[in-house]
């Protein structure tokens, strides 16, 4: 079944993401990906260092789709101009690539060359007139492609606010949704009644939310999401993850407690293993089971 297929018919969706670190080649993660056989919805990659150098995203995307995966690619909208987006989206269509996840503000955070400037020439519009066009199957200036080019289009929110979603995020996502977007997915979510405050708050726009989850390593890690990211993580999950003497396995317990409260709240889950991509495959059947019940 297809992400797009899944969010139509109203089933409750699991997604995944493994991250794309220095000097691996797409073949390396193919035991990764075997640990999703059957478990998720679809895969995302997102490189872990955004400067460094990264395998191919869509090389990745090409293996995923020949193993029968249905595959997430990321794409935004900072430092990269009109025509470079359309390069890129042709490319991920040749690849079989059908789902795309659109940050239309991905402000550079690490990596290797935070002096340098950052720009958004790129604006919803602009991305959305790039998608226009390869759907009637020509270029931006108007030369024919080879066939009609269509995706399935998410976009990225900011959920911290809960119900006190800014006015200002809210026409975003308006027009976003105006534009084509058919799903939105969160920020990392902790605290589930915030959250459903968020959920009732853009439930008038009509289109499917999907909470990202992010599995904690370590209390430090957590404090310091807290105060860099603006992550609202309750103070009772960082105690958790500190006394646990396994973190994975308490790391995965919060996530599975989440899940469980999420399925009559939003339309699905997207999990961040963070370095734990080998370890999830139980996980994620666990979750498989529970949506079933």
């Amino acid at each position: 079944m297809s992400l797009k297929h899944a969010l139509e018919t109203n089933n409750f969706i699991v997604t995944c993401e493994i991250h794309l670190p220095h000097g691996k080649a797409p073949q390396d993660y193919l035991d990764e990906i075997y640990t999703l056989w059957g478990r998720v919805d679809g895969v995302r990659f997102h490189p872990f260092a955004t400067d460094a150098a990264i395998s191919d995203s869509l090389s990745l995307c090409r293996i995923l789709r020949e193993k029968k995966f249905d595959p997430v690619f990321q794409v935004g909208t900072r430092d990269r101009n009109r025509l470079e987006i359309q390069e890129a989206l042709i490319h991920a269509s040749s690849v079989g690539v059908e789902n795309l996840l659109l940050f239309t503000d991905d402000y550079r955070i690490t990596g290797d060359s935070l002096q340098e400037m950052m720009f958004f020439h790129v604006d919803v519009g602009k991305f959305f007139s790039v998608i226009d066009c390869l759907k009637k199957g020509t270029d931006v200036h108007g030369k024919d492609l080879d066939g009609e080019k269509d995706f399935f289009i998410g976009s990225g929110v900011e959920s911290c606010f809960g119900g006190n979603c800014p006015d200002m995020e809210l026409r975003e996502m308006e027009k976003l949704v105006e534009q084509g977007t058919k799903y939105f997915l969160t920020t990392p979510v902790f605290d589930v009644d915030e959250f459903a405050k968020f959920v009732k708050r853009v439930a008038p726009l009509g289109v499917p939310i999907i909470a990202e989850l992010l599995m904690l390593h370590t209390g430090m890690e957590a404090r310091m999401l807290q105060r860099v990211g603006g992550l609202n993580i309750p103070d009772r999950l960082i105690q958790r993850i500190e006394k646990a003497p396994v973190k994975f396995d308490e790391s995965a317990k919060v996530l599975l407690e989440t899940a469980d409260q999420l399925k009559d709240i939003c339309a699905g889950i997207h999990i961040l293993p963070f370095g734990w991509e080998h370890k999830i495959g139980r996980v994620l059947q666990e979750i498989k089971r529970s949506k079933f019940r």
